[in-house]
């Protein structure tokens, strides 16, 4: 009978000992603080919708948030843009096409600027009564722009129209019309000159100013006449 109670009394000890333990153990959890590298089990389930959630408030297509959807998005930067992704684009509005229309546009202005100096200078001619010299300059600028606007603008004016004829033969290009307005640039400026000169004596009352050389040559001219007349008189 001893044995076997003795048996009952370790057996006993054992378990309230491995009671004791899993006690101390269960207290003793809360307290432990985690290693760093530790994965956590819980965390799993917990960060799984938020991820989720995100990613459909950051979808265009989500109705949760008004402000996110694709209606309510600002267009696109223009620069965004790049030719690449539209081969076919079409002109922009503001670009120049120099073209027949286009430069038949620049020889109508300067054929209404050329024209309306002729006819304020042939109206000078009629009020004031100018010199010999200064009317000489006036119908020099007047005789070369007429004859610029009646020979090489008319037949600037056929190329443009030809240019914009598609079954003429040949048919000038816009360089080719670049080219000859390029010529016409170096007669217009000759007679913007001429007309220049003449306001500017307009403004001096249309009178000729003497520079000194004029001023030089005509003493000289004095000089000697007044040399050859000296050895008539002894």
């Amino acid at each position: 009978m001893a044995p076997s109670s003795s048996r009952r009394d370790t057996d006993s000890d054992t378990q309230d000992a491995n009671d004791s333990s899993c006690k101390s153990s269960e207290r003793s959890l809360p307290d432990c603080t985690p290693h760093p590298n530790s994965i956590s089990i819980d965390a799993g389930p917990r960060q799984v919708p938020k991820i989720a959630q995100i990613k459909r408030n950051l979808s265009y297509g989500d109705n949760s948030d008004p402000a996110l959807e694709a209606s309510s998005l600002p267009p696109p930067d223009p620069w965004l843009e790049t030719s690449s992704s539209s081969p076919a684009e079409p002109a922009q509005p503001g670009a120049c096409r120099r073209d027949g229309y286009w430069f038949l546009k620049l020889l109508q202005a300067e054929t209404e600027r050329l024209e309306g100096w002729c006819c304020q200078m042939d109206k000078e001619t009629k009020e004031n009564n100018l010199s010999e010299e200064v009317l000489g300059k006036v119908l020099s600028a007047v005789g070369s722009a007429q004859l610029l606007m009646s020979q090489k603008f008319q037949q600037f004016r056929g190329l443009c129209e030809q240019n914009l004829n598609p079954e003429a033969n040949p048919r000038p290009t816009a360089q080719d019309l670049a080219g000859f307005w390029d010529l016409l640039q170096l007669s217009i400026e000759d007679i913007s000159m001429k007309f220049d000169e003449l306001y500017h004596l307009k403004a001096n009352s249309w009178q000729l100013v003497e520079t000194p050389e004029k001023r030089k040559v005509s003493m000289e001219q004095c000089g000697g006449e007044v040399q050859g007349q000296i050895p008539g008189r002894q």
